[in-house]
Order: structure tokens, then C-alpha cells, then sequence
């Protein structure tokens, strides 16, 4: 019993997932796109799995990243495309989690009621210009990132 009690702490403490709508507007051709999925966030390893409108699994796993199609075949993405695939699930991660929006070096926040709004630093800044976060209850209910192109990608959790 105690055994099955740290097993659970242990999952509990470097594990977590929540299922997800994704809303992308495409500026250059005007045109929006709507995914649903679901994020695992585990210690050493991101899952992303959408389901619809068709199955995608894309996996981050230290320094690779790799996306497996509805057959089962595998690409490993490689140069820009895995740098921008590793940096936006990464930005996911840390936007999903109320902790990282008090204590985060990579942006600045500023709170107005129960939307947070984030402006990028560095690196970041050239690849997404802000994002607003939906809070209630200290738990994040929807994101939405804007990228210096005038395109946009929300998530909002299930």
C-alpha cells in the first residue's frame, strides 16, 4: 500500500495533462483552423495528441522532437522546424501553469482582473509578440498567443 501511495505522489508531482481546443487564425490567408487534443507534461517528455479533426501525436523528448501521423510513420523534425515546434510547446507548457506566470524571467506580466497579459523577452520576443492569459481560481483556463505576423493560436482547456 505504501508503495502504491509514493508511486502516485511521485506521478502526481512530475505528471499532469488536460485536454485542449486550439483556435489558429492564419493572417496571410485568412483563415482559421479549430484541433482538439490533449497535452501530457511529464518530467522529461511532452505529449501532444490531437484527435480531430484528424489524429497527429507530436513528442518532445529532451532534444528531439517527433511527430507521428495516423498510420504510425515518424518524422523526426530537424533545423527551424524543430527549433519553432520545441519553442511553442514549451511556451505551452509554461502557459498552462499558473506558477510559471508569478515567477518567469522570460516575460513580463501584468494582471488586469482575471486576464493576465504577458510580453515576451529576448529570443522570445521575436517569435510571439504577447499572449493573454484566462485565469479563475489561481487555475488557467485559456491562452492566446500573438505572433508578429498577425497570426494567433488559443488554447482553451476542457
Amino acid at each position: 500500500m505504501r508503495l502504491m501511495m509514493i508511486f502516485f505522489l511521485h506521478v502526481a508531482l512530475f505528471a499532469y495533462s488536460y485536454n485542449f481546443t486550439e483556435s489558429k487564425f492564419v493572417s496571410a490567408v485568412s483563415v482559421s483552423f479549430e484541433k482538439e487534443g490533449n497535452i501530457n507534461i511529464q518530467k522529461d517528455k511532452v505529449i501532444i495528441t490531437y484527435k480531430k479533426p484528424s489524429y497527429k501525436k507530436i513528442i518532445e523528448n529532451d532534444n528531439n522532437v517527433s511527430i507521428e501521423d495516423s498510420e504510425g510513420k515518424i518524422y523526426h523534425l530537424k533545423g527551424k522546424a524543430k527549433f519553432y515546434t520545441k519553442l511553442f510547446i514549451d511556451i505551452m507548457v509554461r502557459l498552462g501553469d499558473f506558477k510559471e506566470l508569478k515567477s518567469n524571467e522570460d516575460f513580463d506580466v501584468q494582471k488586469d482582473g482575471d486576464i493576465y497579459n504577458l510580453s515576451f523577452k529576448g529570443d522570445l520576443a521575436d517569435s510571439i509578440d504577447r499572449a493573454e492569459v484566462q485565469v479563475k481560481n489561481s487555475k488557467v483556463l485559456s491562452f492566446k498567443m500573438f505572433m508578429p505576423n498577425d497570426d494567433t493560436l488559443k488554447i482553451t482547456k476542457k
